[in-house]
């Protein structure tokens, strides 16, 4: 088109004009074996082969980086070092991070147990061996050494024989001996029935305690052997009942206490023990049973004596929920652990026979503090009995809110329990603000909350004892208290914090 053309005279434009021309081309003819679309042509340069070595650095490069390796410490040498980070010192209680300073501002900060929870970072537990500390010591040295001195304890055979009864119209009672996995005497046992169904049973005591030893102290190929098959000591035992044969179910137990002396003398029993962790429940639970049995059960109904609406009513937390609770709240042997309200001491006991740690118990009424010391001296012999080596046990007599060792205990401690169910609201408010002397990360467990399900802080309560604490519910079940008749419910961890109350203050801009 010509667009250069000069306009008319009078103007105007004349309109382009268009020319059009048409040119044939000719179309190539299709090849029989046409080339692939990534192969090269013929007359191209053949492609470069791939090299597997083309990312990886060359002689000079790895050699200079290999030199900067070397003379650069490692990360955590240097981080340990460093002396802008600092070296970090282990805390002695736990550090509970819950809560983040990312928060937007607010006139209420959250402390819900939804939202504790949800902030809680998640961690190991081990209700044994703690990550930073020492193993705990299972084996008591004293339980094994041939010159000990006889152990002073309840023998089966001493318990009250009114309540019993000849075992298949027998005459007179038979009596078994009974080795235990020390080098101390053996047990003696009366073989007789109880007269009513849920009394001590001395002959399923001899059954429980046998089966025990064998699979706790047993080596695995002799546990297997005489716990299942023809050779299993608890089947045998119950054949030997179902004939009515004594002289029968006395020669298995003997033969029992033949098996298991050697295993004491040649150190296997030993050896085993220091292999085990932790301690099974249905190992703590036989224990607990004989020293109870022992002790409390023949004056057990001198229990219900007590104010009924008061504060002291007494209530038991069966083993099953006790080790539930130590391994939530992580209870290890190097820790404190404080019963406050302990009753009979049954809980004192276990934290002491479970874990190792230091345990303590305080009590009010006369009659649970009677027989939480006789539970506390049987507890010393059995454990030397079954070889094993526990915490220290002290049980207080007196008022928890006035007692003059309680607030020295309380500055120490890392796990506290409070068995308030029936507790009165004035009692438990006098207990809150004793746990003020807690230190920070200590964590108290309570039947009812210490801190108000659904709470906030807000400007009308920021001065409330409960704000230094967060708060997680757990579900108990009927089976894991001596109260079943209520079914379940739920028990409550309050852990000492006080950092989302200063978190609060700065953004509210308050002193602190």
């Amino acid at each position: 088109m010509n667009w250069n053309k000069p306009s008319t005279t009078n103007g105007l434009a004349k309109k382009p004009i268009i020319r059009k021309t048409t040119v044939q081309v000719p179309v190539a003819k299709p090849v029989a074996n046409p080339t692939p679309p990534h192969a090269p042509a013929s007359g191209a340069a053949p492609a470069r082969r791939r090299d597997p070595n083309r990312f990886q650095l060359s002689q000079t490069s790895r050699s200079k980086s290999r030199g900067a390796v070397a003379n650069r410490p490692n990360a955590v040498s240097r981080r340990a070092l460093d002396p802008v980070r600092g070296v970090k010192r282990k805390s002695a209680t736990p550090d509970v991070n819950l809560f983040s300073d990312e928060d937007g501002d607010s006139s209420e900060v959250g402390t819900t147990d939804s939202e504790a929870s949800r902030k809680r970072p998640k961690s190991s537990v081990s209700s044994v061996d703690s990550l930073t500390g020492s193993r705990r010591k299972l084996v008591s040295d004293d339980a094994f050494r041939e010159d000990s001195e006889p152990l002073q304890f309840i023998h089966g055979a001493s318990m009250y024989a009114a309540k019993f009864k000849n075992a298949f119209d027998q005459e007179g009672y038979s009596t078994v001996e009974l080795l235990y996995p020390s080098s101390n005497q053996k047990e003696r046992f009366d073989l007789k029935w109880p007269k009513i169904k849920d009394d001590y049973n001395p002959v399923t005591d001899v059954m429980e305690t046998i089966e025990n030893i064998v699979t706790f102290y047993f080596p695995e190929e002799l546990s297997g052997e005489y716990l299942h098959g023809n050779k299993a000591f608890r089947g045998r035992l119950n054949r030997a009942l179902q004939r009515e044969s004594i002289p029968e179910w006395i020669t298995i137990v003997e033969e029992f206490n033949s098996v298991l002396a050697p295993l004491i003398q040649d150190g296997t029993i030993q050896r085993e023990l220091r292999q085990r962790r932790p301690l099974g429940l249905k190992w703590i639970e036989r224990i607990l049973m004989q020293v109870c049995e022992r002790t409390v059960s023949p004056k057990a109904e001198k229990l219900n004596a007590y104010k009924v609406g008061s504060s002291n009513v007494y209530g038991e937390l069966l083993p099953r929920l006790v080790t539930d609770i130590f391994r939530k709240v992580q209870l290890n042997h190097e820790q404190v652990f404080i019963d406050l309200g302990s009753g009979v001491g049954n809980v004192v006991l276990q934290a002491a026979l479970e874990i190792g740690c230091e345990s303590w118990g305080i009590e009010q009424l006369p009659t649970p503090c009677e027989l939480a010391d006789m539970q506390a001296q049987e507890f010393r012999a059995r454990a030397q009995l079954w070889g094993l080596n526990t915490g220290a046990v002290n049980l207080l007599s007196g008022d928890m809110t006035t007692h003059l060792s309680i607030p020295a205990l309380l500055q120490r401690a890392d796990v506290v329990l409070v068995n308030n169910q029936a507790f009165q609201p004035e009692l438990n408010d006098k207990l809150l603000n004793m746990f003020l002397d807690l230190k920070p990360g200590a964590r108290v467990v309570s039947l009812k909350p210490f801190v108000p399900v659904g709470h906030k802080m807000a400007m009308r309560n920021v001065d409330s004892v409960v704000n230094q604490f967060v708060q997680q519910s757990f579900e108990y079940f009927s089976e894991m208290v001596s109260w079943s008749a209520q079914g379940n419910g739920h028990w409550y961890v309050a852990t000492k914090d006080a950092r989302p109350l200063i978190q609060f203050k700065r953004r509210m801009r308050l002193d602190y």
